[in-house]
């Protein structure tokens, strides 16, 4: 019988090689929750067990749920892409691209769909925190890309343990999409005592070509080598990929990409996902105009929300043009080679002392 896995071969097998992609769905499905047993370090960007503590015997949840240890097949679904727009002047005047994820979570809240949702608030210099919003203010103080990781996985334990919901709506990246569906592979009730796989109601996906270092991008690039001081800075956005980082109206620095890469995170550089393919609605600002959000209806619940909101006049809707459907679906075939390629760089780099 092969021995149980632990956090210990997590940390081997995935923390050390660089494919964390801290996500935070090892932290919140610890056995030890309750206990801080396991933790996020965010100054060194990876889960950490609390000091002179080790695994309990017959646990291991983490390792066998994360989706970097064996990613989750992904089920059948379908393919809507839309451009959308809020109809609400003060989400869209606090959001970007214009607040189709705020405004389709303020429907979910107000129809009680959901309870509360998990989003990434900025908690000062734009330090990523995960929160969990019950009402349109909430929703609000969580707009805007960030960059960063934030391990939104853990707001799952914060929306039950702290607020007793029951019903949730996760928003977050590819990875913790893929991670969430992980959980209910792994089977519900096995983890821990809170069974959190049962309490998301609604997953929404946001595009994403990759995490950037905290320390790296904010601190060493934009504060240090740029000379911005990070507390102007009221908006950072990439598209067309060009990094633009904004105070008020004026635009504090424009440049593309390829420039930021050193500063990707290595755990993003394997991501095979740009549009969250394990979510019931996908967000992104890739194949829409200025202003609009690109958004993909990818499950039967999924649409039913996306085509209530839209009965209900939260959003305003159509197709996507073919040349923004086909950006997307190029962005996405970009992503899973790029993935792919890198994965297997870096296989050969470990054969390469072998052969010697």
């Amino acid at each position: 019988m092969e021995e149980k896995r632990d956090f210990r071969d997590l940390e081997r097998e995935v923390i050390e090689k660089g494919k964390c992609a801290l996500c935070g769905g090892c932290v919140a499905t610890c056995r030890l929750l309750d206990y801080e047993y396991l933790s996020v370090d965010f100054s060194e960007e990876r889960p950490v067990i609390r000091e002179g503590q080790q695994c309990p015997p017959d646990c291991g949840y983490c390792y066998y749920q994360c989706p970097r240890v064996e990613k989750p097949a992904l089920r059948e679904g379908f393919e809507e892409m839309y451009e959308v727009v809020s109809t609400d002047e003060e989400i869209r005047s606090a959001c970007q691209d214009g607040g189709a994820v705020t405004s389709l979570l303020a429907y979910a809240l107000d129809n009680a769909i959901v309870e509360g949702c998990i989003t990434v608030a900025d908690k000062g210099e734009w330090r990523p925190e995960v929160r969990v919003a019950m009402d349109k203010a909430g929703l609000i103080k969580g707009a805007g890309s960030k960059y960063t990781p934030a391990a939104t996985l853990t707001g799952i334990a914060d929306a039950i343990l702290k607020y007793d919901l029951w019903s949730v709506a996760l928003v977050g990246t590819p990875c913790g999409m893929s991670s969430y569906e992980k959980m209910l592979v792994v089977g519900r009730g096995t983890h821990n005592a809170h069974n959190f796989s049962s309490h998301i109601r609604l997953k929404i996906g946001l595009f994403c070509l990759g995490s950037y270092s905290y320390e790296k991008l904010m601190k060493g690039y934009l504060e240090q080598k740029q000379g911005i001081d990070i507390g102007d800075v009221t908006k950072l956005q990439i598209s067309e990929d060009v990094l633009h980082v904004y105070a008020g109206g004026k635009e504090l620095l424009s440049v593309g990409i390829d420039e930021i890469e050193d500063y990707k995170r290595d755990g993003c550089k394997v991501c095979e996902d740009f549009t969250g393919l394990f979510s019931d609605i996908s967000v992104g600002n890739n194949g829409t105009p200025e202003g609009k959000s690109s958004v993909i209806v990818r499950t039967d619940f999924g649409r039913e929300v996306f085509e209530g909101a839209l009965e209900r006049g939260y959003i305003e809707a159509k197709p996507i043009d073919k040349s923004g459907v086909d950006l997307i679906h190029r962005l996405m075939k970009k992503k899973k080679e790029a993935g792919i390629a890198e994965k297997e760089r870096r296989k050969k780099k470990l054969m390469e002392p072998q052969k010697k």
